[in-house]
């Protein structure tokens, strides 16, 4: 702990008394003393004397506050902590926790539960963190409290609100598409004017695959507004996609005629243009908006780049991402596309397709994603709205394989929206049961909480998360469940089935941890067959060889003996 000192003062008259040194230090290091010793009182003295001579240090008021607390002066350290936060420092966040401990202390739950928020807001990664989500967890569960909570909770809502309002953005470019249209067709409903929260939710429809709504909203705008660019530039690009062709000509030709004034409207004119293949175009607005930029965006320096390169003007694309590479943190996409122009000269390429957008081409970013999936290190790709996208559109229009590796990404991403998504996934009626309880599995594996609604029967039912069953991964493919079937079986047969439930629970183990990690495939059911029952029968001393467990399943020794080591780790350990 810092600790200012002062120089103590001179107290005796004669020459020959020495000076004893009282600052602030001196009291501190004699309170401590007294705490070690349990020695209350005098430590309470002390401590206010540190108060006294160095009455500007909070810290001195923490420490008095504390010897009040265990003494039960709860009222006494309160009134101590309320000075600090008023009079000398109101962003000491760790008062707000020993106020929460002490009005615990006096039965006032209520109002720790509210010091408690207020700690938790202020320092949510702080030194008593941990401890103030226990606390709050005791006062809402055992206490009965809940009431300040709630508050706190209608509080953050009131806060998200108006930020919506302010930036309905952001929820886009963190590639939250699934939340963007839950939020934004709140605000369009409740602002019917709000012409930027409406594009943003066409934008968000048509990232979600619903493409005839992101169409319709576009127009609608559009028809309210004939000048918003904004508009102009997302029904370009929908219709450049979705048809029909004489509305994208249309759209092509009012966009091709306009240069807003404002920067972040000339680049999305810009990027519109490139998107749609006009890359003439797109050079133009481009290499007008760096010359009137003076020191452009990255972004944009990049985007001239780009639209040089799919345009064959091939020195000018290098010129551009030479000065990228050269600022910091820039230089590795520079470089790839710097390598990607030097291949396409030397194989007489006329011109190098290129996207508009400052990142890795997404072959490259599914390559980097492999390797940061194996890793379980996801944190670098999480909030890629690009990427967000193509997972999103993987869950609506893939293949069942697709479908399967995008659920395992969204289960380790783990976030508000990846759940979204996932649960409205499930609310589709064309998923097959294997889908649909990877699916499950994932929000289990997320902590999703409260009812989900899920298809079953031919109808659409809402079922508590709670109520799922544990072992809904072995659903997920039927020779997962047919190993535990056949595994269970054997074992009754051989008089074994006392081992049944533990078999279950390391197979169930194993099948959570592949599932997550796409090197550990399950291939041949045979194999984990055998190993299985060699690995829980060998658990329990049972006489059992590997040889002749594998002549019962038809496996090889060595295919046993491998999978067997893999299955050993999910076996709980005895007492």
């Amino acid at each position: 702990m810092e600790r200012n000192s002062q120089t103590g003062r001179r107290r005796g008259r004669q020459s020959n008394v020495i000076s004893l040194r009282q600052d602030a230090a001196f009291f501190f290091e004699r309170g401590v003393r007294y705490l070690e010793r349990n020695d209350l009182r005098r430590a309470l003295k002390a401590f206010r004397r540190t108060v006294e001579v160095e009455p500007d240090n909070p810290v001195n008021y923490c420490n008095l506050a504390g010897v009040l607390s265990e003494l039960g002066d709860f009222e006494a350290s309160n009134e101590v902590l309320l000075h600090v936060l008023r009079h000398l420092d109101p962003t000491m966040a760790e008062c707000q926790f020993y106020l929460a401990n002490n009005y615990a202390n006096m039965g006032d739950y209520e109002t720790a539960e509210e010091y408690v928020l207020r700690y938790l807001d202020a320092d949510p990664d702080g030194e008593y963190a941990q401890e103030a989500v226990e606390m709050l967890d005791i006062l809402m569960d055992e206490f009965g409290g809940g009431r300040a909570y709630a508050r706190w909770q209608a509080e953050q809502r009131r806060k998200e609100r108006a930020d919506a309002k302010r930036d309905g953005r952001h929820l886009l470019e963190e590639g939250q598409f699934e939340a963007a249209v839950e939020w934004l067709e709140r605000i369009t409903a409740q602002e019917p004017e709000n012409t930027a929260a409406a594009n943003n939710l066409s934008l968000a429809y048509y990232y979600t695959g619903q493409y005839d709504r992101a169409l319709a909203l576009a127009e609608q705008v559009l028809d309210a507004h004939p000048n918003n660019v904004h508009a102009l530039c997302n029904l370009t690009v929908f219709s450049a996609h979705l048809g029909p062709r004489d509305r994208y000509h249309e759209c092509l030709s009012k966009l091709r005629k306009i240069f807003p004034l404002h920067y972040d409207h000339a680049a999305k004119v810009g990027t519109t243009l490139g998107l749609v293949g006009d890359h003439e175009a797109a050079y133009a607005v481009f290499a007008k908006l760096v010359r009137l930029a003076g020191d452009p965006d990255p972004a944009i320096v990049h985007a001239l780049a780009a639209a040089a390169a799919n345009c064959g003007r091939y020195a000018t694309a290098r010129r551009w991402w030479k000065t990228l590479s050269q600022r910091p943190g820039l230089a590795e996409v520079a470089d790839h596309y710097l390598k990607m122009l030097d291949r396409a000269e030397r194989h007489g390429q006329r011109y190098m397709r290129v996207s508009y957008q400052y990142e890795l081409p997404i072959e490259a970013q599914f390559a980097k994603m492999k390797e940061r999936l194996a890793s379980g290190d996801p944190a670098a790709w999480r909030n890629d709205p690009l990427l967000r996208a193509s997972l999103y559109w993987g869950l609506r229009h893939g293949g069942e394989d697709t479908q399967r590796a995008v659920i395992r990404i969204l289960a380790i991403i783990a976030d508000a929206d990846a759940e979204k998504a996932l649960r409205a996934f499930l609310r589709r009626q064309d998923i097959a049961v294997p889908q649909q309880a990877a699916a499950l599995h994932a929000l289990q594996r997320m902590g999703a909480r409260g009812r989900i609604e899920l298809w079953r029967d031919g109808e659409l039912v809402s079922v508590r998360m709670s109520d799922i069953p544990k072992d809904v991964i072995l659903s997920v493919d039927p020779a997962w469940r047919q190993v535990l079937d056949r595994v269970t079986e054997w074992l009754r047969e051989h008089r074994k089935s006392r081992y049944a439930a533990e078999a279950k629970r390391a197979w169930v183990g194993y099948l959570r941890h592949a599932f997550q990690r796409t090197e550990r495939a399950v291939g041949k059911p045979e194999v984990w067959m055998a190993a299985l029952v060699y690995a829980v029968l060998k658990r329990h001393n049972e006489p059992v060889r590997q040889k002749d467990v594998a002549q019962w399943f038809h496996v090889s020794v060595s295919a046993l003996s491998k999978a067997a080591g893999k299955l050993s780790c999910y076996f709980v350990t005895m007492p």
